[in-house]
């Protein structure tokens, strides 16, 4: 209104002039001005800016900002923006609140518009909503079992990581990520709470946005001894399109997940839109990745020269630096992704793009990858939401060949040469590395799309429901590839099959299908009393498909397909389905919200299950109690200090069901002369049933010091019975080998805990510090053994690795050289080699004929009973961030196949050439090929500074000159030190095959890698 009659009075003013003398117009454009000043400071001024988490330096959205005294008020939007108008005076007090956050304050001038404000985190807050093991979305309040959140996307911001794995290492107690191999595109194996099975899959079930997913580890063309890959499809995930990550370890699993629960569940939540004007995003990386100290690591081998007596030395990474070719080069690291996030109260979005491109620290290990994410929420009535996303991958890894093939396996046990021939190799035990990298190619290529619909609606206050559906499609191709060799390759690889190459692809299809529904009826008992009842029923259904083509021999080169190859092309074809159908009801009191009390039962039921059974059922038992907020809890003076504190305790029963096709009879094809039959294969078992897990957990959860310090710490005991082990087959039954039958006991136990303190908050300075521990001991209780076997002979296993009881799960067991003397009579030879026999004397390792006759006794464990990290993110003026992670495992023992196979296969070792000169105990263990390896376990224990980068983010001034409202410039890195007694390349490198003990052998370790980020926000 105003502003039309200043317009109406200035036409007026102009016509007019003419008119009048300058002196009358000039007073009257003054009377005019003079006139507007009282409006105007009726109207006040405006604060404008944007809040960040104070560690992180992210913008961070839905933030309630408020004019203290005043109903004035915004809400942050998705870039962590506000403005507040008609604001009167001339300083205010600004007060800030989010959930997860302690409530901010402070004190800024009227008209400041570019203000940076932060907030502290405050994670333990008992009133923050998860996901984990509940009907619908709770409080943590109301848990009685441990629940560990990831706030992925602050990660991201931090730390980049190019997998899920590195958004979950070190930051979740009890968690453990086991790498395997540090090449590019591989992914890890991870155990929760330790081994909780003796034969089926220890990894945790996989969920994204409410569906199950796909997460197979050691996947991909073998490119591993022993026909492992490399490949995890966990992995596929871009780490940018994830919002949360929680972590189900406990009894909570009992009631959503039942009978695939046992090894827990990683819960992923993608990125949502929030209502607010549209922020667009982009985010550009760019490194390197590198394998430190390369030389040193891998180590050197010994040999004597024939012609002078003298001994030389020999190195992989030496010998190609002498003629300027490099064995290991840097490899380049890309990550490029755009989004878009916003939208209305009714229709909100988030859309992501992203490309990568790695390589590996050799030619034939590289990656590539696209991906896309959507989501939209609809809220198509006030009680009806709509939620979809959708997300799609389209990627090709190329794999090394690495653990005992390869270039690998031909550089770490190489030497000194002698001869034409060794000269050709360079020194390489089999070929150069060009011959393998030129000869062979090992490659995946993936396509994968995961679809969502979750619908949640609810009917005034007392009945909520929801249904989520989706589905999970991976489409891969899995090649191994050898061309017809050229002459220079045929040089080094004498079988003629090799040598006229070979081609094997495998098309495998994986489908997850999931359908999840859950009722919920809330009625108010009493003024205190609350009961809430919640009825759900799921399915879910995995077929994977898969068919083999492969031929040998082409008969010229530049041929690549089977049908070029000159024998006979082999084929496969198979095809596995597994389903589980389940139902639960579960009851939820509350007292007062200080008290909850919460019990469930599923029932459920498996394809895999044997005939002779159908249902099983686990129930659930947990509770709450919220101590801090009983009356008489701040009158107590030593408790003053404490803000929050719940006491928990939770008992729940999970399962894991028998590996697909176990409990069938069934026979193989075979050709007869009538044309074909069947001849037996497996016997079956009709009364197979899942293994069966219990656990109990107690723990609390808590904040002290205006919520500066909060802590979680859990004490956890679960026992699986009816575990599954392989069992001998009688002759008499038609049948041979051995079938799977429930008789096995595990029990596995420890302690997990969690410190975090804000040790500084400054308005220019922040420092927040943060410490992880677990510990756990794993046992066998039982392997089924007749009454009465001695409890020496009560295990499972003819090598190395047994599942004994009264020890940890597929520990290492071995014949323990105590002592050995020189045999005079045999300069370098070793008499007289003496054991532990088991009951702490000892007896001879070997007869005369070099048997051995000692008994294999308990070396230790293969798994890190202890596991832990400490960060530490320090930030300056809302603008400069530095951050440190350091994590750790300890407690556990490795084989070194490495020092092995260079010692006691290859003689490249000092010891072997000089052996006077040591140990006798050593050259006893040298002289005997693989019968006495004591000396080749050594400690895997490790800490190893996994993560640091150091941030800076843009005035607004800079980041106006891109167009844009924000931007973050970081560097980053990983795996720059690691501090460790293991006596091989890198304590994280071992066969992926391996479920339980660990295997070192040649092979790519954990590489090192810096980043230069750069994050856009318009």
């Amino acid at each position: 209104m105003f502003s039309r009659s200043v317009t109406r009075h200035k036409c007026i003013g102009h016509v007019r002039a003419a008119r009048l003398s300058r002196p009358l117009a000039i007073a009257l454009a003054l009377g005019l001005a003079l006139g507007a000043r009282p409006v105007a400071a009726q109207e006040g001024g405006a604060v404008a800016g944007v809040v960040i988490d104070a560690a992180t330096l992210r913008p961070l959205d839905n933030v309630q900002v408020a004019v203290e005294g005043t109903a004035l008020a915004a809400l942050t939007d998705g870039a962590g923006r506000f403005r507040i108008a008609a604001v009167q005076g001339t300083q205010i007090t600004l007060q800030l609140r989010r959930l997860g956050y302690r409530p901010g304050t402070e004190s800024v001038r009227v008209g400041q518009t570019t203000l940076r404000l932060s907030l502290v985190s405050a994670p333990a807050m008992l009133n923050e909503v998860v996901i984990s093991g509940t009907a619908e979305p709770v409080e943590k309040r109301a848990l009685g079992n441990s629940v560990t959140k990831i706030r992925a996307a602050d990660v991201q911001q931090v730390a980049p990581s190019p997998g899920v794995s590195g958004l979950i290492n070190g930051r979740a107690p009890g968690v453990v990520v086991i790498a395997g191999s540090g090449a590019v595109g591989s992914g890890p194996r991870m155990r929760i709470r330790g081994a909780g099975s003796l034969s089926l899959s220890d990894q945790p079930l996989v969920y994204v946005d409410g569906i199950r997913i796909a997460s197979d580890v050691s996947s991909g063309p073998t490119s591993q001894a022993f026909g492992s890959g490399i490949i995890s499809r966990l992995n596929d995930i871009n780490p940018d399109d994830i919002e949360n990550i929680e972590i189900v370890k406990g009894p909570s699993a009992a009631t959503l997940y039942g009978t695939e629960a046992n090894n827990g569940v990683i819960l992923i939540t993608t990125k949502r839109g929030k209502a607010g004007r549209t922020v667009f995003t982009a985010t550009a990386r760019n490194g390197t990745n590198w394998f430190n100290n390369a030389q040193e690591r891998i180590g050197w081998n010994y040999s004597r020269n024939p012609i002078t007596g003298n001994i030389d030395r020999w190195n992989p990474v030496d010998e190609q630096h002498k003629i300027g070719q490099e064995l290991f080069k840097n490899g380049m690291s890309q990550n490029y992704s755009l989004g878009a996030n916003g939208g209305t109260d009714v229709v909100r979005f988030n859309f992501t793009g992203g490309y990568a491109n790695e390589k590996g620290i050799e030619p034939t290990n590289n990656l590539w990858r696209y991906t896309g994410n959507a989501n939209l929420s609809v809220m198509a009535r006030p009680n009806l939401d709509i939620n979809m996303s959708v997300g799609l991958n389209q990627q090709h890894i190329d794999v090394p060949q690495e653990a005992g093939s390869g270039m690998w396996f031909a550089a770490f046990y190489g030497a000194t040469p002698y001869t034409a021939n060794d000269s050709l190799r360079r020194g390489f035990l089999t070929a150069p590395p060009e011959a393998y990298w030129s000869a062979t190619q090992l490659g995946q290529g993936a396509s994968r799309s995961l679809a969502s619909l979750a619908v949640n609606h609810h009917l005034g206050s007392w009945f909520s429901q929801r249904l989520t559906v989706g589905t999970d499609l991976t489409q891969e191709t899995n090649t191994s590839f050898t061309e017809r060799m050229t002459p220079y390759e045929a040089l080094f690889f004498t079988s003629l099959v090799t040598q006229q190459g070979s081609k094997s692809s495998t098309r495998r299809e994986l489908n997850v299908i999931s359908a999840d529904y859950a009722g919920t009826f809330k009625t108010q008992l009493t003024s205190g009393i609350r009961a809430n009842t919640s009825l759900g029923a799921q399915f879910f259904r995995r077929n994977t498909y898969s068919l083999t083509a492969g031929g040998q021999n082409f008969p010229v080169s530049g041929l690549s397909t089977v049908n070029a190859t000159g024998g006979t092309p082999s084929a496969g074809e198979s095809y596995v389905a597994n389903s589980t159908l389940g139902f639960y009801g579960q009851e939820q009191f509350s007292f007062g919200d200080r008290f909850f009390l919460t019990a469930a039962l599923r029932v459920d039921n498996n394809s895999a299950f044997g005939t002779n059974f159908s249902w099983i059922k686990y129930p659930k038992i947990q509770g709450s109690w919220v101590i801090n907020e009983e009356s008489w809890f701040s009158k107590i003076g030593f408790l003053k200090p404490i803000n929050e504190l719940k006491l928990r305790a939770a008992y729940g029963e999970t399962g894991q069901q028998p590996a697909t096709n176990s409990a069938l009879r069934t026979f193989s094809p075979t050709s007869t002369a009538d044309g074909s039959g069947v001849s037996p294969n497996s016997i079956g078992n009709a009364d197979l049933r899942p293994e069966r897990a219990k656990e109990f957990e107690f723990g609390f959860d808590g904040s002290a010091f205006g919520n500066r310090v909060s802590t979680e710490f859990s004490v956890y005991r679960r026992d699986t019975k009816d575990a599954i082990l392989s069992q001998s087959v009688a002759p008499s039954s038609g049948f041979a080998g051995s079938r799977f039958t429930n008789i096995a006991e595990i029990r596995s136990q420890g302690v997990e805990f969690q410190l975090r303190g804000n040790v500084i908050d400054r308005n220019n300075f922040n420092l927040e510090m943060t410490l992880n521990a677990s510990h756990n001991n794993n046992e066998v209780r039982s392997i089924g053994a007749e009454p009465g076997t001695p409890l020496d002979q009560q295990f499972i296993g003819t090598g190395a690795i047994r599942h004994q009881v009264g020890y940890p799960v597929g520990s290492f067991w071995e014949l323990k050289v105590l002592s050995a003397e020189f045999d005079p009579a045999n300069p370098g030879k070793t008499k007289n080699a003496i054991c532990a026999d088991g009951n702490g004397g000892s007896t001879p390792c070997l007869n005369a004929a070099g048997q051995a006759i000692a008994p294999r006794v308990y070396m230790g464990r293969g798994d890190s009973p202890n596991e832990g990290s400490f960060s530490s993110t320090a930030t300056f003026y809302k603008r400069v961030r530095l951050y440190a992670l350091i994590d750790y495992k300890n407690g556990n023992i490795q084989f070194d196949n490495d020092y092995r196979i260079r010692c006691q296969i290859y003689y490249r070792c000092i010891a072997n050439l000089e052996p006077l000169n040591a140990d006798p105990k050593l050259i006893a263990q040298y002289n005997t090929s693989n019968i006495l390896r004591t000396t080749f376990y050594s400690d895997a224990g490790y800490a190893k500074l996994r993560e640091v980068s150091a941030s800076y983010v843009f005035p607004g001034k800079y980041a106006q000159l891109l167009k844009a409202t924000a931007a973050t410039m970081t560097l980053s890195a990983r795996n720059l030190k690691t501090w460790t007694k293991w006596s091989s390349v890198d304590p994280e490198s071992f066969w992926t095959v391996e479920q339980f003990a660990r295997t070192a052998q040649a092979q790519v370790p954990p590489l090192q890698q810096v980043l230069l980020s750069m994050n856009i926000t318009f």
